[in-house]
């Protein structure tokens, strides 16, 4: 996928019929440089994180998230004004939208997602065994049975793949985890397998190995996933 230009500016609408996929590392912020940008009720939840190197992701996330939308708004982070949807998911005021993104964060990684289309991005850092043990049972029936098929070597990482894979289209239709993770299948295929949600594509993202992260757009064309590591020059002068 490719990204939109770190430069500040407004891209052009060709390249907005592009997806754009960056990670975020936590950055030390003082108030000034990160809090001020962010609005209220983003203040209050990073008021909220008692751990620093929490804190620090969350804040550097969604300062990294308004810096990316004020590009393409052609205004500052501290401008950008987002609102819920019926499902209370942020997002930018249209119908629709003159842009979709999807934020997600774990454990000292962050991923953001942006298209003309909606979106959704996961990133998970590989569980405990027994997280997946208790975990897994909420996931749809034939997902549980590939993932019991396998060796139990390879059960944590196929588990966080099949959980960032539903997160991420959870996110993409605004939904998030009020469905039931059972409800639809987005395992690895096969003839007797289940069909996948029809329209979307979902792809794996690139990550450190301790991760796993995934991308889902409403389309039906196949991604190439490129992402980027966010860079702070984003921003405007």
């Amino acid at each position: 996928m490719t990204a939109l230009p770190m430069h500040g500016r407004p891209p052009d609408a060709a390249l907005m019929e592009r997806v754009g996929l960056w990670m975020v590392r936590p950055e030390y912020l003082s108030d000034s440089d990160g809090l001020a940008a962010l609005d209220e009720k983003e203040r209050r939840r990073a008021g909220s994180l008692h751990r620093p190197a929490d804190r620090a992701l969350y804040v550097s996330a969604h300062l990294a998230l308004r810096r990316l939308l004020a590009a393409h708004l052609g205004t500052t982070p501290q401008e950008v004004r987002l609102v819920r949807d019926e499902g209370g998911r942020p997002t930018l005021s249209g119908d629709p939208p003159p842009i979709h993104f999807s934020l997600s964060h774990s454990a000292g990684l962050a991923l953001v997602g942006m298209a003309p289309v909606p979106i959704g991005v996961d990133v998970q850092q590989i569980p405990s065994l027994s997280t997946v043990d208790l975990c897994s049972r909420r996931l749809h029936p034939s997902e549980q049975n590939e993932l019991a098929a396998l060796p139990q070597s390879a059960r944590a990482r196929y588990f966080t793949w099949l959980w960032t894979r539903k997160e991420a289209y959870l996110k993409g239709i605004g939904l998030g985890l009020r469905r039931s993770l059972a409800a639809d299948y987005l395992g690895a295929g096969g003839p007797a397998a289940p069909a996948g949600p029809a329209g979307w594509t979902v792809e794996d993202v690139p990550c450190d190995d301790r991760y796993v992260a995934s991308v889902a757009v409403l389309t039906r064309a196949s991604l190439p996933v490129v992402p980027r590591r966010f860079p702070r020059s984003v921003d405007h002068d």
